[in-house]
C-alpha cells in the first residue's frame, strides 16, 4: 500500500487532542498555589518550584503550558500573571471562575498531575547506565523500561503510533533531504511507518527498525503492507540493556526522547554518539517548544501529556543542543518538517 499524503495537514486534530489538559493544568495551578504565588512575587521555574516544594520538572512543565495559554507573561525567564490570570483566577478577585473550571473536571488527570508536582528530582531519576527506572503507576512507558511488552500490547501501541505519526511520517519523507543518507537506524520505531515513508519516497534508502521483540513483530505486518520488505528490516534488540548495531550513517527517533528524563536523553545521545561513524549524523523528530517554552499551545499542551504519561516532556530547541553537543555532536540545526513537527540532525565530527 502505497502512502499518500492527506489533503490538510493534521494541526487541527492535535490542537483538539490536546485540548483536554488545558483545564486540568489551570485547576491544579489554582490549587496548588501556582497562581497566587506568581501574583505575590513573579520568579523563575526554579525558583516558584524550591518556593512551592515541588518537582522542578514538572513545575517547568505546567508554568509553559499557562504560558502559552496566555495566562503567564515570561520576561527574563521570570513568569507573571497576566490580566487574565489575575482578573480570573485570583481566589481574591470578585470575577473569580476557579469554581466553574472545576465542573466536569477529569480528576484521574488532576490527581496524577498533583502528583507529578510532588514527586522530586524526575529529571535525573535513572537506574544504571541511565536506562529509566520503572514507575509502579502503570504509565505507558513501563513497558519500554522494563524492556518488556505483550504481543497484545505491541498490536495496540502500533495502532495507536501509525494512526497519529503517519501524517507525519509522509511530511518528514517528503520534506527532510536524505540524499546522503544510505542506512538509517530506527530507534524505537514503533509499526514502522517513518521507515516505510522513507523506502517508499526514497528508493536508494536501506531502513532498520530497532525495537523490542514484539514490536518488531508488529511492523513486519506493517513493513509487508507498505510493499517495502526489500528496503525496511527489523531488529530486536531492547534500547536500554543490550548492545546497539553500527554500520548505519543515521540514526533516527520519533516522539521518543519525549518519553524519558534529561539524564534518560542523555545516555541515548551518547550511545547513539558511540555507534554512528564520522560524519554520522542523528534525527530527532518532536514537536519542539519555542525558545522561552511559552508555547506553541499545543507542544506545550503535548509536554503536559508527556508528564502524566511517560517520564518526559517536549524540549525547546536550546535543550536539545545542549543534550547533543554535550555527547560530542556537532553542527546542530533543526528545520521543520510537518505540521508541528521539526527535525533536528546533529553530525558526528
Amino acid at each position: 500500500m502505497k502512502y499518500f499524503a492527506p489533503t490538510t495537514d493534521d494541526r487541527r486534530i492535535w490542537d483538539l487532542f490536546l485540548s483536554g489538559v488545558h483545564k486540568t493544568t489551570v485547576v491544579v495551578a489554582d490549587d496548588s498555589g501556582i497562581f497566587a504565588s506568581l501574583h505575590e512575587k513573579p520568579t523563575t521555574i526554579p525558583e516558584l518550584a524550591a518556593r512551592l516544594d515541588f518537582d522542578e520538572r514538572a513545575t517547568g512543565v505546567v508554568v509553559r503550558l499557562l504560558a502559552a495559554l496566555g495566562l503567564l507573561i515570561v520576561r527574563n525567564q521570570n513568569f507573571y500573571l497576566s490580566d487574565d490570570a489575575r482578573l480570573y483566577l485570583l481566589k481574591s478577585s470578585p470575577f473569580y471562575w476557579g469554581e466553574m473550571m472545576r465542573i466536569a473536571l477529569n480528576t484521574q488527570q488532576r490527581d496524577a498531575l498533583v502528583a507529578r508536582l510532588h514527586q522530586k528530582d524526575s529529571a535525573n531519576a535513572a537506574g544504571p547506565l541511565g536506562a529509566p527506572s520503572r514507575s509502579t503507576e502503570g504509565r505507558p512507558v513501563d513497558a519500554w523500561a522494563a524492556g518488556q511488552v505483550s504481543i497484545e500490547q505491541a498490536r495496540a501501541i502500533a495502532a495507536r503510533m501509525h494512526g497519529h505519526s503517519l501524517p507525519a511520517a509522509i511530511g518528514a519523507a517528503r520534506n527532510y533531504d536524505v540524499a546522503n543518507v544510505r542506512k538509517i537506524l530506527d530507534v524505537g520505531g514503533g509499526s514502522g511507518c517513518f521507515m516505510i515513508a522513507m523506502a517508499q519516497a526514497h528508493p536508494h534508502l536501506r531502513c532498520t527498525i530497532m525495537e523490542l521483540s514484539t514490536m518488531c513483530a508488529v511492523a513486519q505486518t506493517y513493513i509487508r503492507e507498505g510493499g517495502v520488505t526489500e528496503q525496511v528490516d527489523t531488529i530486536a534488540v531492547d534500547m536500554f540493556r543490550q548492545p546497539w548495531p553500527s554500520g548505519y550513517d543515521a540514526v533516527f527517533f520519533s516522539n521518543v526522547w519525549h518519553d524519558w528524563n534529561l539524564r534518560t536523553c542523555q545516555w541515548l545521545a551518547q550511545r547513539t554518539f558511540e555507534v554512528l561513524p564520522s560524519g554520522g549524523r542523528v534525527l530527532l523528530h518532536e514537536m519542539l517548544l519555542n525558545d522561552d517554552g511559552a508555547g506553541p499551545p499545543t507542544a506545550a499542551a503535548f509536554s503536559m501529556l508527556m508528564l502524566l504519561g511517560t517520564q518526559g516532556q517536549q524540549f525547546t530547541f536550546n535543550e536539545v543542543r545542549s543534550i547533543l553537543e554535550g555527547a560530542g555532536f556537532a553542527r546542530v540545526e533543526t528545520v521543520p518538517s510537518y505540521g508541528y513537527y521539526s527535525i533536528t540532525t546533529a553530525y558526528k565530527p
